[in-house]
Parts: C-alpha cells; structure tokens; sequence
C-alpha cells in the first residue's frame, strides 16, 4: 500500500479499537458504581438477618469494585494509546499534504550566525526540521538537530543510511515509540539537571556511619513508642523525637539539594525506560543500530536499571507531602535513605547513563528520518562521495514543497573554481531552487534519502548568504550585515576550499555599479581559492563573466512567459542567460504607471 493507504488504514483501525474501548469503560464504570453502591444496599438489608453472610456479601462486593477499578484502569491506558496513535496516523496524512504544523518546530536549535540552517529554513516554522522530527525526547531532538547543523563523515553516513533503510518499512515500530514518549510527557523534558546531578560529587560520602546512626535512632525510636504502648509514659517520646529531628535537621540541607538536583526526573526517566525496553526488545541487523542497542545489553538490561531510579527519585518527591514524610522521617529518616539509594545507584551506573540516553537519542533520531523515508518512497538515498567537487541530480525538488505541487528540476556540474550563475525574472524560482540543492544536500550529509530520483555530492563544508536583515539590537544595516557574512564565507573558503556556497543577490544593499564590481571581485575571489559557488541574481552582467572566465563560469536561467499581460511560471532550471523579466509588469498590476 501506498503511505497513504497505510495511514487511513491505521487511522481507521485505531479509532475505532479506541470507541470499543470507550464503550467497555463506560459499562466498567457503570459496573463499578453498582458492585459499591450494591454491596453496600444489600450488606444493610441483611446485616440484621445473618451478620456473617452480610459481610461475606460486602466482602465480595468490595473485591469485585476493586477488580473493575483496575479493569476500567487498563481499559483506559489502552483507549489513550489507541487515541494517540490514531491522532500520529491523522498527523501523518496532512504531511502528506503539506501540513506538518502538528509536530515540533524545534525554533529552540535556530542560528542566525550557523553558516546554512537560518537560510534554508532548517529549524522553525514550517522548516526542515519540523518535517523531519517525530522525537518525542528532549535528547533525541537535540540529536536530530545536531544532524541538521553538522555533516557527518562518509563511513558515518553509510552506516545511518543502512540504518534508516531498515527502520523504514517498520511502521508499527516506529509509531509505538512515538506513542510510548506521548503517554509519558516527561520524556520530554529536559534532563539537563539530571545529568548535572550525576557528574556531581556525592553529598552523602560516609554512607556506612549514616547508615549505623539512622539504624539506631529508628531502633530507639520504636521502642520507645513500644514501651509507651505497654504502659511507660508518654513522656518518654519527647526526647528521642527531639534526638531524632536534630539528627535529621542537620543533613536537612543536603537532602534539600539533592532533591533540587533530582526533582521531576521521576516521569523523565519512567518515559525514557519504556522507550529503552522497546528498543531491547527488538532485534536489528544493521551494524549501526545492532551497535546502539548493544549499550542496553546487560546482566541487567538499561531499561530496568533507569526505571529503578526512576523510583527512587519518585520516593524522594514524597518529602514534598508533610503529612507522609513527617512521621517517616522522625521514625525511619525515609529521606536519609532515599538520598543513600539514590548515590549508590549513581556510583554505580554513572558511566553508563550518557551512553544509553545517546543510544536511545540516535534511535528516535534515526526513526525520525526513517519515517520520511517511507512518506516518500519515490527518494533515493544519495551517493556522497569525497572527490571534489561533484553535484549530479535527477529530479530534484524541494523536500518541503508537496508532490502535487513541486516542479522538479535535474542538475549537474564537476569540477572545482567554478560559479554556477542562475539568472531570471522574480518569483521565478531563483531562490527556491537555491534552497532545494542546500535542503538535499543537508538531507544528504545526515545520512537521510533526499527529494530526487538520483543524487550524488561530494561531501563539503555548506555555507549560504541568501537571508539578510538588519539588526536593531546590534545597530548595524543589512548591508553590513550581508559583509560580515560573506566576510564569514570568504575566511572559510580561504582556509578550506571544499566548500559549495550558496549566495543570492551578492551585495543587494548597494548601488548597481558597486554590486556588479564586488559581485565579480567576490565570485573570482572564491574560484580563485578553488570554491563553487551558486549564485543568484537578476544581474545579466554577471552572466557575462563566462565570456571572460568560460571554465570557471556556468549560466543557468528560470524562465517566464508572458500571455495578455499574464505571468506563467514553469519553474524549469534551462542552460543559459535569461532573456525576460517581468518586473515592469508586475509594477504596472500594483497600480504603478510605468
């Protein structure tokens, strides 16, 4: 089937598992309230009858409610994981459709300064990112983000692409770990605390003398209430609760910070260990996830041990209810020994916990990818190579532009010091096609199918100057800003020629003359480092430098054509200098007497 059929398949399928299970709960709850108010209806019928056979029938009714309530308790979580995976189905076709408005945005990972992701919209609204991401984890973003922002080294990449191709097809894999980081919203929290708790020194470090001292005032402590229960008096009591309030109020501040430091991690961790144990309970046959998962695999799987803390630090949150940490802590100091588990646990798992939440990050990362994969199944997984500079493409379009609606377009050029020149009209598709080779190749580089029939790209540094703006705060005009950038470009080609530059409209803030001189100054500049650039602009004169430089330089166009004073666009990229514009046209339907 197609994506398509397969979501509306699942979508169907779920919803209405899901209203099945409304129903039960309904009966259940219906079921429940009468067992109750029942037993207790006919415990006072018969009580003055036969008292032993009323509270028989009380007895049974009691446990039958109790035996509905935890029936309606697991009817209800799996109705909201039938809920929740209908709603990913649901998501998922309006992806299909364009509209990915649903998942995250991740405009946390945006950098004016990055040398690409700003320009080719790779995190905000409607960005590359959010087409992308199905992580439901704060790590696991953050990995996915990390793909995005920096390339990965060829061997690398082949090893993600192995592993997206097989995560590809598992559908039910794939949207179960999404579902389990959704019914666990601490999962998406952000662990940052947690992990600077367990880089920490401990704040219990003579646990033996803690444990002998809190031994024996718990001791004292009972016995004393077991002598004044016998008949001692009661006055008895006072001094060893003052003992054992002055024992604790002086290791009250290390509790406190331990609890700051562990506080809320409880439902973090819960959902990070049901999304390890379904990782664990998976078996993978490509060497990258057959490696992540490997980090899980102990005497004591990760998950168990992560869900072991998670309860530990879930027991320290008591102390936030007085009237429970109150009597357990003046009788058994439960905090001291908490804060004891919790550092034992620590000592000893430490130097594993980095490793897993990176294992499990890259998973939900590569899953994510995965995902895109099978909403496209017409991609290719891209052949990176390290020879510079190559950029072939057959049908490439732009990933975020919907199938019905994208123009493709096929593209190839070799060979370093050369300028690729795309002229054209506006709103012909100058830019756009800018971003699409940028998109493809960041899609590439993260080891990721990209939006083409065929694709090959030397791996290189990306770099772009495409969106400048000025900035208030900093109180400098766009057009300084666009010289810091290509300042930016200019250094970094210096140093390292394997770059592919993407520029739009060089030096747009100045005078025609002055933005056709430095234009040519840059554009020799950079080919005489060994660079290729890609640059868009409405300057005819610049694709004149071909006749002066025929190696270095390639004209590309996009056309428009004009019918009773109507724009048709076709969006095709054609070898050439573009010969029409349309600017005075679209002046003119502005009311502009031109």
């Amino acid at each position: 089937m197609s994506p398509r059929e397969v979501y509306q398949s699942r979508e169907a399928e779920f919803s209405t598992a899901a209203e099945q299970l409304r129903k039960l709960s309904d009966r259940l709850s219906m079921a429940r309230l009468t067992a109750f108010a029942g037993g207790l209806v006919v415990f006072a019928v018969l009580l003055s009858f036969s008292v032993i056979t009323a509270f028989a029938i009380l007895t049974a009714a009691l446990i039958l409610f109790a035996w509905l309530v935890i029936k309606y308790e697991t009817t209800e979580k799996s109705r909201k994981r039938f809920l929740q995976l209908a709603e990913i189905n649901r998501l998922e076709l309006k992806c299909l459709d364009g509209d990915f408005s649903g998942f995250k945005t991740g405009e946390e990972y945006a950098e004016r300064d990055h040398p690409y992701t700003y320009d080719l919209d790779i995190f905000g609204k409607a960005s590359l990112f959010q087409f992308l991401c199905r992580a439901t984890s704060r790590p696991a973003s953050d990995r996915l983000a990390e793909h995005l922002k920096q390339p990965a080294g060829p061997e690398e990449i082949l090893l993600r692409q192995k592993a997206i191709a097989e995560l590809q097809p598992l559908t039910d894999w794939r949207q179960e770990l999404m579902t389990l980081g959704y019914m666990n919203a601490g999962a998406g929290n952000d662990p940052g605390p947690l992990m600077q708790w367990i880089g920490s020194d401990d704040l219990f470090r003579k646990t033996g003398r803690e444990k002998v001292f809190t031994g024996c005032l718990s001791l004292l402590a009972v016995t004393a209430i077991t002598s004044v229960i016998a008949g001692l008096p009661a006055a008895i009591l006072a001094p060893v609760f003052v003992v054992n309030f002055i024992f604790y109020f002086t290791r009250f501040r290390r509790i406190s910070r331990l609890q700051e430091q562990v506080s809320r991690s409880s439902d973090l961790l819960k959902g990070y260990s049901v999304i390890i144990k379904l990782i664990e309970t998976r078996n993978f046959t490509s060497p990258l996830l057959q490696s992540l998962k490997s980090t899980f695999m102990e005497e004591i799987a990760a998950s168990d041990r992560i869900r072991q803390l998670s309860k530990l630090v879930g027991r320290l949150d008591y102390r936030l209810n007085v009237l429970v940490s109150a009597p357990l802590n003046l009788l058994f100091f439960a905090d001291i020994h908490f804060c004891l588990a919790l550092e034992k646990w620590k000592r000893e798992h430490a130097l594993r916990i980095p490793s897993w939440f990176s294992s499990m990050a890259e998973f939900e990362a590569l899953a994510s990818l995965a995902n895109m994969a099978f909403n496209n199944p017409g991609w290719v997984y891209p052949q990176v190579t390290e020879d510079y500079f190559v950029f072939r493409a057959e049908d490439m379009g732009h990933p975020l532009i919907p199938a019905n609606r994208r123009i493709n377009n096929s593209f190839a050029t070799e060979g370093a010091e050369k300028a690729i020149i795309v002229t054209g009209s506006n709103m012909s598709g100058k830019s756009t096609f800018l971003r699409t080779c940028g998109v493809n190749a960041v899609l590439a580089f993260a080891g990721a199918p990209v939006c083409a029939s065929a694709f090959t790209i030397s791996l290189v540094r990306l770099h772009s100057s495409m969106r400048i703006s000025d900035s208030l705060e900093e109180n400098i005009s766009s057009f300084y800003a666009e010289l810091r950038r290509l300042r930016a470009i200019i250094s970094g080609a210096e140093s390292d020629p394997k770059v592919f530059l993407l520029l739009d409209e060089i030096l747009r803030g100045t005078n025609s003359d002055d933005r056709y001189t430095g234009s040519v100054a840059l554009i020799k500049q950079l080919t005489g480092y060994g660079a290729v650039a890609m640059v868009a602009t409405h300057d005819l004169r610049l694709a004149g430098m071909e006749q002066e430089l025929p190696q270095a330089i390639e004209n590309y166009h996009f056309d428009v054509k004009v019918n009773d004073e109507e724009l048709f666009f076709d969006y095709l990229l054609t070898p050439g200098i573009c010969s029409s514009f349309n600017a005075s046209l679209l002046m003119k339907k502005m009311g502009i007497k031109v």
